[in-house]
């Protein structure tokens, strides 16, 4: 066995036996079906479906056995510092939007709340080219963060007991 081979062997037993694994969501056992209602000028609803889609759950127009709710989407840029000669330095990327959950009968499950995601980058006057892409990598990024604490809490949800009749909610 050659010294690269071993090294690697022993860099995957390792990450073998601290736990690591692939995060990985199936919701079928609760969430058989969704349905995305977003309000008009919404569009992570599209990347929130091939989420859900990928987690096994299967998106519907009625009869879901829950309900995301997206509204309040904003995209916002703005200076966060500038040069001597007053010129943007760094800019940050806010993303943010409105988040809520029900179950298929309309009872609430996760109250509306605002999801957040920033980031700052510096603007780099000499490659425009190279910051205009930044910018797009930015935005995704804002994108898959907010997706992914959306999954989250769907995940949460999903393994949350159901009430019993003695212990109504």
């Amino acid at each position: 066995m050659t010294r690269a081979s071993a090294g690697a062997w022993l860099a995957i037993l390792a990450l073998a036996g601290c736990g690591f694994q692939l995060r990985t969501w199936n919701f079928t056992t609760t969430f058989d079906t969704a349905r995305i209602d977003a309000e008009h000028g919404v569009d992570l609803d599209i990347d929130l479906a091939s989420a859900l889609e990928s987690a096994g759950v299967r998106l519907v127009d009625a009869d879901a056995a829950v309900v995301v709710r997206l509204s309040d989407q904003r995209d916002d840029w703005r200076s966060v510092s500038v040069t001597r000669g007053a010129r943007t330095a760094e800019y940050e990327m806010a993303l943010q939007v409105t988040f809520a959950v029900d179950d298929g009968s309309g009872a609430e499950l996760a109250a509306a709340r605002v999801l957040r995601s920033e980031r700052v980058a510096r603007l780099d006057r000499d490659n425009l080219i190279g910051s205009s892409e930044e910018r797009r990598l930015l935005a995704a990024e804002a994108r898959e963060d907010l997706v992914d604490r959306m999954v989250r809490t769907l995940d949460a949800l999903s393994r949350r007991p159901e009430p019993t009749d003695a212990d109504p909610r």
